[in-house]
């Protein structure tokens, strides 16, 4: 005001409405530093919950983030492909890092990267070696990709701006160039079974039962133990890479973050698991979940009604198959057509290190060119004509539907 004064909109203060969400966790509820991603996924899950009950959960809020990935794997030795959906709410970008000379004492610097690069990482073909063809009957090589299968009204991206330097997170100031206007994201969907493509038969990734599955690497276990992973994470971590040492682990883990069964224990043989806890299952159902799903979930999580409730949260349904994604495409559903987005709000970290700082956020009113840009923070609210988006953590794109 005129004489110095700063008043506040009423409402709910941050402060608040970050202890009101993170009442019940007991990371969030502490005054430790937090990760605004991990706190985003929080928040959503929650909403879900709360929302999926009221009628089915048609008016929850944060189906804007939902959409559906394709994965792409394919045989190097018979050629033969299979595709997969997933379903997602946030997306996890990679960051190339191309350092730039440097004076020594100096603060590193790095070479500015197009959003585009990260989406093409992202998206480009990965290498499994030792994976068991089920047409082949014996170990190959797989090229595996992930794509878009569909498209969400709001895409939230995180950009995985550190690196660990002795095992401690470091975090890289990589300037990350987003266009201020239209972005297409069409170059990255997925096209399902093409003609000419031989799917792999339905069957279970096995290995031969005269096979003896390798013992883990207990010295890797224990190093990624020693930085706070779980147990059950760092031996799957160690297995999926193969024993090929703590580095391919560490990145497994953090590639794999928002996998629901990231931190369940492999699975038994069907048909060894016990019925699923009744209660439980009652439990689930009044969120809004189909018995048979419930249960099936359930005896996958070992009973653990928490382990279930992400799995359920997050793996697509029975009725999220290729075959619906491409109904959706040949109808007139948005999410399988429309690709074109725009930068519309950011989070940005402000301080060197991922172990203290401040949270900060600049959002978009409008779109095109009547829209206006508004930087938060905490409880203070004030114009940005010019928002500085190459440093962001969290970045999110809204549909032009």
């Amino acid at each position: 005001t005129e004489d110095g004064e700063m008043r506040h909109q009423r409402g709910i203060s941050p402060a608040h409405f970050k202890a009101m969400v993170a009442r019940d966790h007991p990371e969030f509820a502490s005054m430790r530093q937090q990760d605004a991603f991990e706190f985003l996924q929080h928040l959503n899950k929650q909403i879900d919950i709360a929302e999926r009950p009221v009628e089915g959960g048609a008016l929850n809020p944060t189906s804007i983030f939902d959409f559906t990935t394709e994965e792409r794997l394919q045989c190097t030795k018979c050629s033969r492909v299979r595709y997969t959906t997933q379903k997602s709410s946030l997306l996890s970008l990679p960051v190339a890092k191309r350092p730039l000379a440097a004076a020594e004492g100096a603060l590193q610097e790095f070479e500015p990267v197009q959003l585009a690069e990260s989406f093409g990482m992202m998206t480009a073909n990965e290498t499994v070696d030792g994976y068991m063809c089920p047409a082949c009957e014996q170990p190959t090589t797989a090229v595996k990709s992930t794509r878009f299968a569909t498209f969400p009204k709001v895409l939230a991206v995180q950009v995985r701006r550190f690196e660990f330097v002795n095992w401690v997170p470091q975090k890289l100031e990589i300037p990350v160039q987003v266009p201020q206007g239209p972005i297409e994201l069409g170059a990255y969907r997925g096209q399902g079974l093409q003609p000419g493509e031989e799917a792999l038969p339905e069957t279970d990734d096995q290995l031969p039962a005269d096979a003896q599955p390798e013992p883990v690497d207990e010295s890797v276990v224990v190093q990624l133990e020693s930085m706070g992973f779980p147990r059950v994470r760092c031996v799957k971590a160690v297995k999926k890479t193969g024993n090929t040492g703590a580095e391919p682990a560490m990145n497994w883990i953090f590639e794999h973050m928002d996998d629901p069964d990231i931190d369940a224990p492999d699975s038994e043989p069907q048909g060894t698991a016990a019925a699923a806890d009744p209660a439980a299952v009652e439990q689930l159902m009044a969120m809004g979940f189909p018995q048979a799903r419930v249960e099936r979930e359930l005896l996958q999580a070992d009973g653990d009604a928490n382990r279930a409730l992400d799995r359920l949260l997050n793996l697509p349904s029975d009725d999220v198959t290729m075959d619906t994604v491409a109904a959706a495409t040949d109808s007139k559903d948005d999410s399988a057509t429309l690709s074109q987005y725009e930068l519309t709000g950011f989070v940005l970290h402000k301080g060197s290190s991922v172990h203290c700082g401040h949270y900060v956020a600049t959002v978009r009113h409008g779109l095109g060119a009547d829209s206006a840009w508004f930087f938060f923070n905490d409880a203070r609210v004030v114009a940005q004509p010019e928002p500085q988006s190459e440093q962001a953590y969290v970045y999110f794109f809204t549909r032009n539907d």
